[in-house]
């Protein structure tokens, strides 16, 4: 799989486009889950065209079902050397209190890591302290990012304020408060 996202990373960057990692492969860099699932990737919503291009020479892309608990400009699916990608531009996730859109820029890239010389963008976990908390049964998920920056200390914490501006349920706007206060 690390060999697969190389590849994807190496050909992204190559065509100039803004993305980053996140979901179970981010949490697998910080040490919470041995497995990832998959591959997730954000990507700018200016360059979701120039990216599936480059993702379809790579792969199969699949046709996604559309789900309730999304309302995402882009997703796409792909299988690529056997490994699900999935592609995420203009992120939004519904909730009981309306739709959180998450905005996703330079500033979302918490730190670059190398795999085999190529630059491998990571999404921050400060984000995804509130989309986990946004998606049904990530309970556990969003415990261990919270304890991680309790324990190490909150590196993007402008993040989290950005997050406080959009539409959030008002349990983890709280949630983000504590956090930022603690």
């Amino acid at each position: 799989m690390f060999d697969t996202l190389r590849d994807i990373g190496e050909k992204l960057n190559e065509g100039g486009i803004l993305w980053g990692l996140g979901a179970s492969m981010l949490l697998n860099h910080y040490g919470f889950i041995d497995k990832p699932n998959d591959i997730d990737i954000l990507v700018d919503v200016k360059n979701i065209e120039k990216a599936d291009k480059i993702l379809k020479s790579m792969g199969e892309k699949r046709l996604w079902e559309k789900s309730d608990n999304y309302s995402t400009e882009y997703f796409y699916e792909y299988v690529i050397n056997g490994f699900e990608v999935d592609v995420m531009s203009g992120l939004g996730i519904n909730h009981s209190e309306g739709i959180y859109k998450y905005i996703f820029d330079e500033k979302s890239i918490s730190k670059t890591i190398q795999i085999h010389d190529i630059d491998i963008h990571l999404t921050s976990l400060e984000d995804w302290y509130f989309i986990y908390q946004l998606i049904p049964n990530r309970e556990i998920k969003v415990k261990m990012i919270e304890d991680y920056l309790l324990l190490n200390g909150i590196k993007k914490p402008e993040l989290l304020d950005r997050a406080l501006t959009g539409e959030l349920p008002n349990e983890v706007r709280c949630n983000i408060k504590r956090l930022l206060n603690s």
